[in-house]
């Protein structure tokens, strides 16, 4: 393992790690507020879905060579 790949590595995991942590806490949160009122459930998740769909975009362009 070179040098640069153990830096990328490391980058992802304190980027990743506590990106999760916020995202587990918030949709713990909002699960809760969802019980009171079903637009605000729906409308956070939906945002937190485009979300994730974004982020797993990114990751697999730049982590893969699927688009060359």
């Amino acid at each position: 393992m070179t040098l640069t790949l153990v830096v990328k590595f490391f980058g992802w995991i304190f980027t990743i790690v506590p990106l999760l942590v916020f995202l587990v806490i918030s949709t713990i949160m909002v699960w809760g507020a969802g019980k009171d009122d079903g637009l605000i459930k729906g409308l956070t998740l939906m945002g937190i879905a485009i979300f994730l769909i974004g982020a797993i975009t990114l990751a697999i362009v730049y982590l893969t060579n699927f688009l060359t």
